[in-house]
C-alpha cells in the first residue's frame, strides 16, 4: 500500500452537511492504511489547490482519537 492522504478541507464541508456514510468510508480507508503499516496525511488545501501536511497519523490509538474528533458533533 501507500500512505493515505485526508483532505482537512474534505471532512469540514462532510461534517457541515452531516454525510455519515461518506466521512465513514474515508475513515474506513484511512484505518485499513494504518492497520497495512503505512501513515495517513493530514493535509489542508487552500484556494488554489495547493497543498499543506499537518499531521501524520502512524498509529492505530492516534488514528483512533482523530475519528472520535471527526465523528463527535455528528
Amino acid at each position: 500500500m501507500q500512505d493515505y492522504t485526508i483532505i482537512v478541507n474534505k471532512i469540514e464541508e462532510l461534517q457541515t452537511i452531516k454525510d455519515v456514510q461518506e466521512l465513514e468510508m474515508i475513515l474506513d480507508r484511512a484505518r485499513r492504511t494504518i492497520i497495512g503499516g503505512d501513515n495517513v496525511l493530514l493535509v489542508r488545501q487552500d484556494r488554489q489547490g495547493n497543498e499543506s501536511l499537518f499531521e501524520t497519523i502512524t498509529n492505530e490509538r492516534d488514528f483512533e482519537r482523530y475519528r472520535e474528533q471527526v465523528m463527535k458533533y455528528l
